[in-house]
């Protein structure tokens, strides 16, 4: 991720509308944020952190305390971040919780936090306003936006606090985290879901292995239990109890049913006689029902006689009943004919009518069969011509053709000439700007020996004046020790001198005449010493004396060793800096040329290959001349294709003089001649249609006069008929000796003669029956008793009742043996496969549980190969640390560390004590350069392993106080060269620090002011 513009508003310090711009500071590669304490600066991180995850830069800060309190009520609170993540751009856009005042009435609201993403890729950063922001990706709901950004970075808030953005205070929370922080960050970080996805997927299918032998034994002990068994032992005895059950149920069946024969046949010998008490009843209840129809049979024997007599008049009664419905049929046709006759007359009028009128058309017909003929010797003169209009249709064909073929080759053409014209002005600008990138490319190479000697110079010169400065004050306490040597040599010798003469007093007052001096042995004492008492006791006097002479004199001696030593170092960086040149510009001043020369060649553009350009120019010269050859070819055909187009459309003209143009084609003389014919055929059709309904009407009123006299003629026949029947009917009544009410009424029963005679037959036949089998049935049963067939039945229901079961139970029982043996057998074979499936998911539930850390050192697989992430981590941390620690420090793991964690912990290894030790035994300035090395070891693994997480520049805040200086450099002067170096591999570095030689090292960046109303951003350039 790299910083584009940053527009804080309302925002913590920020009144007003402040506008950071971090396109000059990031191109500079390291810059600084400075200004007073309290001013604002980690504001500026907070403002960042904000706009990207919706968090202040501190985890532990509210959203609703980010307003700032110098702001107006109406202003709303709202970061805008314009950043770059590869050669994408993007904006994020957020509005914190806050309360704004009504827009109606008194009083506040509260607003709701907002977040916008939208994708500005192409668009300059002036393009991008409140207006304009590119394409949405997502808006309003913050969880959206909150997401699509942690896609985007590939990281969340928490690790953009720990690699990218480490602030004031928690600098050192990596490198002191716990291990399972520590795992949690690098998980976060490096891609480890392979790891976690095989250590899910090995724990997931041993867990189902060991599950399905476990929940299938469970099953198999459910399968036990619910029979009633703790053990197979167990179910193999209930096998045998089940047997034995078997057994005594068959002996207890053997005797039901003996039970059930007995009562079987004594049922059986009482049905017998059953029956026959019930056929008696049953032929003396038949014989009472036919004797009861008696008088029913002789009344219909009574009707059947009349009905006889009835049945001679049908014949007579269906002649009349005819001659009536001939009458009613008569009179019906007849009024029929008469309304017939009339209707006819009137269509014989209509018709004429209208064959008056179709007459007078007669020269519309005349005029419509003219038009047709020449409707047809037009077609004739059309078919004549059609070959010729094939032939015009044809060649207008081929013209189109072949003016479109020459207008596509002439268009190709104008569109190589013009391509062949910016390339040529392409390849000519090419040279000019190759020339200069050469030039260019020349001056940037040499200044940056300029640049290289001018840095070195610098350097030389700045250690011989260092050298020059300590040799000075080398010498100045040189002096001061030879001074302090002298006064303490001189004291040393007045205290000697008085040491000897209290020494000789001493003596002297010892001298006894005759007696040897016990100095020189000599008995004779000619001038002994003499003095005042006072000079005793100078024995202490001067051994400090001594003292004081010997520590000078080791100063001294210290001194000029180091005088001598200074002396050494200013001579061999003067012989250094003899051979150098002396810059005409300072190093600054070459470096600024060194980035406008290299701005100057990146804004050339990319190097183009003049060779290639110049053969695409030679080939795009033979297409051309081959191009312009074709194009004049499909120019002479065109105009051949239209000569000859025209020569025959003046030939089909010529045949088509007699034929109006109208009617020049086959579809508009198809079309007249069918509109003309139809008119025509409707005319003669029309006509002859009248012609028919006059004559149809002539003939209908002939038809109808005769049918009216024949229906008078036919009605009196009818009611002549109708009179002698009627009269031959009354006769035959008569005769039987019938009224006419009486034969209607007997109508009815002569359908029914033959069938009424069969029952009367059929009756005595069945009452003498029934009188022999009521006297047989009775003398069949004689002195017989009846018996009770119900006890009988309930005695046999109840044998067999009890067959049945004791049947069920022995069947049961036998039941019970076969599902206990096939119960024994599955659970036999189940048990084998159980067996044989532990075993072979023995080694998967091996390898799952050493993955997920059931080994001798509880250590993961995801953990195991985030240790080897982490040892690259410390790799490219001690590049940096070990230059900033003068090769002193080394980060290491710590292989010795707890269970579980092993590998993931960090000690220290000293160069000087050659041993190894924990991060907490580091001073302020040690710790602070370790931890920003490993974040910038963190940031380079991280981006290399990650082909999604971009660390294209990164923060710090504060720190560098903490680190010692010695003449202007020293330890932050070695911090500062690694950053210079880490900016040189392409990626930026901001730094907030109040320390001044930082701020004079890193020119670049910005100065936040503090003022009573709000705080606002100065941007600050090389100096």
């Amino acid at each position: 991720m790299r910083p584009v513009r940053l527009t804080l508003q309302a925002f913590g310090p920020y009144a007003n509308r402040e506008v950071i711009d971090f396109r000059s500071a990031v191109d500079a590669g390291l810059f600084g944020i400075y200004g007073q304490t309290g001013s604002g600066k980690s504001t500026i991180f907070s403002g960042m952190t904000f706009a990207l995850f919706g968090e202040a830069s501190k985890s532990e800060q509210d959203r609703t305390s980010l307003r700032s309190d110098h702001a107006a009520a109406e202003l709303a609170t709202e970061v805008e971040f314009v950043f770059d993540v590869g050669d994408r751009r993007f904006v994020v856009v957020r509005q914190p919780d806050q309360m704004r005042p009504k827009q109606r009435g008194e009083g506040e609201t509260k607003s709701s936090h907002e977040a916008h993403l939208f994708e500005a890729t192409g668009l300059s950063l002036d393009e991008i306003t409140g207006e304009k922001r590119g394409k949405i990706i997502a808006e309003k709901k913050v969880r959206d936006v909150d997401a699509a950004v942690s896609e985007l970075l590939g990281y969340g808030a928490e690790q953009f606090r720990q690699i990218v953005l480490l602030p004031q205070g928690r600098f050192e929370k990596f490198l002191s985290a716990k291990t399972n922080e520590r795992v949690t960050i690098l998980r976060d970080l490096f891609d480890v879901s392979l790891y976690q996805a095989l250590m899910a997927d090995l724990k997931e299918k041993a867990a189902e292995a060991e599950r399905e032998v476990r929940e299938e034994r469970a099953v198999c002990a459910g399968r036990l239990k619910a029979e009633g068994f703790e053990s197979t032992d167990a179910l193999f005895e209930g096998i045998k109890d089940a047997e034995a059950t078997v057994l005594e149920r068959s002996v207890v069946e053997a005797e039901a049913k003996k039970q059930v024969q007995v009562a079987e046949v004594e049922f059986r010998s009482a049905e017998a006689i059953e029956v026959k008490f019930v056929a008696s009843e049953q032929a003396q209840a038949k014989l009472t029902t036919l004797t009861s129809r008696k008088a029913e049979i002789a009344a219909m024997a009574t009707q059947m006689k009349q009905a006889e007599h009835a049945r001679l008049i049908v014949d007579v009664e269906a002649q009349l009943t005819a001659a009536r419905k001939d009458v009613q049929e008569a009179d019906r046709k007849l009024a029929d004919a008469t309304e017939a006759e009339s209707q006819a007359r009137q269509k014989v009028k209509d018709a004429t009518e209208a064959l008056t009128k179709e007459q007078e058309r007669a020269p519309e017909v005349e005029a419509a069969r003219k038009h047709k003929d020449d409707l047809e010797r037009y077609a004739a003169v059309l078919q004549a011509a059609s070959a010729s209009a094939e032939a015009v249709e044809a060649a207008l064909q081929a013209q189109r053709t072949s003016y479109v073929a020459f207008e596509k080759s002439k268009e190709q053409l104008q569109n190589l000439r013009k391509s062949r014209d910016d390339q040529a002005t392409a390849l000519k600008t090419a040279r000019n700007t190759e020339g200069k990138r050469g030039d260019l490319t020349r001056i940037h190479t040499d200044l940056l020996a300029q640049k290289k000697a001018a840095e070195d110079y610098g350097k030389a010169e700045s250690a011989v004046a260092s050298a020059k400065a300590a040799l000075e004050k080398e010498s100045e306490a040189s002096a001061e020790a030879l001074q302090h040597e002298a006064k303490a040599r001189a004291a040393y010798v007045t205290a000697e001198q008085a040491l000897a003469a209290a020494q000789a007093l001493h003596l002297a007052t010892k001298l006894e005449d005759d007696q040897p001096c016990p100095v020189c042995g000599s008995i004779d004492h000619p001038s002994p010493a003499t003095g005042d008492i006072e000079n005793a006791g100078r024995d202490q006097a001067f051994r400090e004396a001594r003292e004081w002479l010997e520590k000078a004199e080791r100063a001294a001696r210290q001194v000029r060793e180091k005088l001598a030593g200074q002396k050494a170092t200013l001579e061999a960086r003067e012989e250094s800096l003899s051979p150098l040149e002396q810059p005409t510009d300072t190093p600054v001043a070459i470096l600024e040329k060194v980035r406008q020369t290299e701005a100057d060649i990146n804004a050339l553009g990319p190097s183009v290959n003049l060779e290639e350009a110049e053969a695409a120019i030679e080939a795009l010269d033979k297409q051309i001349t081959d191009l312009e050859s074709e194009t004049e070819r499909l120019r002479t055909k065109a105009e051949k294709c239209r000569n000859a187009a025209t020569e025959a459309k003046a030939i089909r003209d010529g045949k088509l003089e007699a034929v109006p143009e109208s009617l020049r084609t086959q579809n508009a003389l198809a079309s007249a001649l069918e509109e003309t014919s139809r008119t025509l055929n409707a005319l003669v059709e029309a006509k002859d249609k009248t012609d028919t309904l006059v004559r149809e009407a002539r003939e209908a009123a002939l038809s109808a006069v005769a049918t009216f006299k024949g229906a008078e003629e036919s009605t009196a026949a009818c009611k002549a008929r109708f009179d002698k029947a009627e009269s031959a009917f009354r006769t035959r009544l008569s005769e039987q000796g019938l009224t006419e009410e009486l034969y209607q009424t007997l109508k009815p029963a002569i359908a029914t003669i033959d069938s009424d005679r069969e029952l009367v037959r059929t009756f005595e036949t069945q009452l003498n029956e029934a009188q022999g089998a009521a006297k047989a049935a009775a003398s069949a049963i004689g002195d017989l008793t009846r018996p009770n067939l119900p006890v009988l039945q309930e005695a046999q229901a109840a044998a067999a009742a009890a067959l049945n079961k004791v049947t069920e139970a022995r069947v049961t029982a036998s039941n019970r043996v076969e599902q206990l043996e096939k119960l024994s057998k599955s659970l036999e074979e189940t048990m084998h496969k159980l067996n044989e499936a532990e075993a072979e998911s023995g080694p998967l539930r091996k390898i799952a549980a050493l993955a997920n850390g059931d080994n001798p050192l509880n250590l993961k697989l995801e953990t195991y190969a985030i240790g080897a992430m982490f040892d690259r981590v410390l790799e490219a941390a001690n590049l940096r640390l070990g230059p900033m620690t003068s090769s002193r420090y080394q980060l290491e793991r710590d292989i010795e560390g707890g269970r579980g964690s092993r590998g993931l912990g960090i000690q220290v290894s000293d160069a000087h004590t050659g041993k190894s030790r924990g991060t907490d035994t580091l001073s302020g300035g040690e710790t602070f350069i370790a931890a920003l090395a490993l974040a910038l070891g963190l940031a380079d693994v991280v981006e290399s392993a990650s082909g999604k997480v971009r660390l294209d520049t990164i923060f710090i805040d504060e720190g560098f106080g903490s680190l010692d200086t010695e003449n202007g450099s020293g330890t932050l002067d070695q911090v500062l060269h690694v950053l210079n170096s880490l900016v040189k591999q392409s990626r930026a570095v901001g730094l907030i620090s109040h320390v001044p030689l930082v701020q004079e090292a890193i020119p670049n960046g910005f100065y936040v002011r503090k003022g009573l109303a709000g705080s606002s951003v100065e941007e600050r350039g090389l100096i």
